[in-house]
């Protein structure tokens, strides 16, 4: 169905401890897009997405999956539903490369030696390292790793938290590539990101500021929208 939602959050609100830091967020994905959150460091970006991946437990508000309420449910059930989440510690650091995807890849059918001809062939890099520690890694084969790891777990939405941190230009352009590969497929997509660059990617598109949603359109709207101007430059 055309422009039906994978996951709706409502009125979501978010504390560590007795510091509240979301308050009444919505968001919806539409299935097969890519819905863009961006904001400076500080606007609740990466708790709104821990929310969603049960990481967090919010104070109020409410999350579904597939129209099913899935606000109090465990990682590993959102897991096991096809919720994938991409952060910076989203490895096993004792684990091999090769071992670290295989480990990915268990929750699919699909046959392990394909998909992970699929990711090689984007980051060849990876086959070379595929017995190295995945805690020898650099930023940005780590990086590589990370995105690898939850596509070839085949997810129904994935969630990627600033994926261009800590990278070069160069290699931001190729996690651009990589996530514009992804949503010509029809994954559906959740990117929390601070480099408004990524818009370009998005559907959709929210601007957070001070842990409230101030604006949402489709990326190109968000992009031209002056509460991007005003989340990061106060302008």
């Amino acid at each position: 169905m055309e422009n039906e939602a994978i996951i709706e959050v409502s009125k979501l609100s978010a504390a560590y401890g007795k510091i509240q830091v979301l308050w009444d967020c919505d968001l919806r994905l539409v299935k097969g897009k890519t819905l863009l959150i961006v904001g400076p460091n500080g606007a609740g970006k990466t708790t709104l997405l821990k929310c969603i991946a049960g990481q967090l437990l919010p104070m109020s508000g409410n999350i579904l999956f597939m129209g099913r309420d899935i606000t109090r449910a465990s990682i590993a059930e959102r897991a096991k539903s096809g919720i994938a989440f991409i952060s910076e510690n989203s490895f096993y650091p004792g684990l091999t490369v090769k071992e670290n995807l295989y480990m990915s890849s268990l929750r699919s059918r699909a046959d392990f030696k394909e998909r992970l001809q699929n990711v090689y062939n984007f980051f060849p890099e990876l086959r070379s390292l595929e017995r190295e520690k995945a805690s020898s890694l650099s930023g940005g084969q780590r990086k590589m790793l990370l995105m690898s790891r939850a596509v070839i777990s085949e997810p129904s939405v994935l969630i990627i938290d600033e994926p261009s941190s800590g990278l070069s230009p160069l290699f931001t352009e190729r996690v651009m590539g990589f996530i514009s590969q992804l949503r010509e497929k029809g994954l559906s997509m959740i990117i929390a990101e601070q480099n408004v660059e990524f818009l370009s990617l998005a559907d959709n598109g929210l601007v957070m500021d001070h842990g409230r949603v101030v604006f949402s359109g489709t990326g190109e709207e968000t992009r031209k929208s002056s509460f991007v101007g005003s989340a990061y430059f106060g302008m």
